[in-house]
C-alpha cells in the first residue's frame, strides 16, 4: 500500500506517465470531455471532490510549469480565480476563451473530472521537467494551499 499521495490507481498511473510538456485537464462536473481522451472520473456527487481538493492532491504528486484557464473564470468564478492566482505564483498563467480550452482538451493526455460546480473551474496543467534545477521554482507545497 502507498504511504501517501494519490491512492486512486487510475489517476496515480496517469500522473506517473507525464513527461515534460505533457498537459492534462482538471475539469468541473459539467465539462464536455471528448470521447477519445482518457477520463479519470473522481466525481462522487455534486461538489465532491471540489477543484481545490483535487488540485491539492495532484500538486502533491507532480510539478507544473504552466497553467491555462478560461478567461470567463475571472468574472463568473472569482473565488476559484483568486485561489489559482494564489497557488500558481511562479507558473505561467494563461487565460484563453472557454471555447479554446475545450478545443485544447482534445489533445490532453487525460482529463480528471471533479465534482466541482463553480463556473469555469477547468484548469489545463502542463508538466514541468523533472530535472532538479528546472523544477525548483515550480514546486508548490500542498500544505500551503
Amino acid at each position: 500500500m502507498k504511504k501517501r499521495g494519490v491512492i486512486n490507481q487510475q489517476l496515480s498511473n496517469a500522473l506517473a506517465g507525464l513527461g515534460h510538456g505533457d498537459y492534462f485537464l482538471l475539469c468541473d462536473a459539467g465539462f464536455p470531455i471528448p470521447k477519445e481522451v482518457e477520463r479519470v472520473d473522481l466525481a462522487l456527487t455534486f461538489g465532491i471532490p471540489n477543484m481545490d481538493q483535487c488540485l491539492k492532491a495532484i500538486l502533491d504528486e507532480i510539478v507544473v510549469q504552466k497553467v491555462t484557464i478560461a478567461k470567463e473564470m475571472k468574472d463568473l468564478n472569482d473565488e476559484g480565480y483568486q485561489f489559482l492566482k494564489r497557488v500558481f505564483k511562479n507558473q505561467k498563467l494563461c487565460e484563453i476563451s472557454q471555447a479554446e480550452l475545450v478545443k485544447l482538451a482534445d489533445n490532453a493526455k487525460f482529463i480528471v473530472r471533479s465534482g466541482e460546480l463553480r463556473c469555469y473551474s477547468n484548469i489545463l496543467l502542463e508538466a514541468a521537467s523533472g530535472v532538479e534545477t528546472f523544477k525548483n521554482d515550480f514546486i508548490i507545497d500542498p500544505a500551503q494551499i
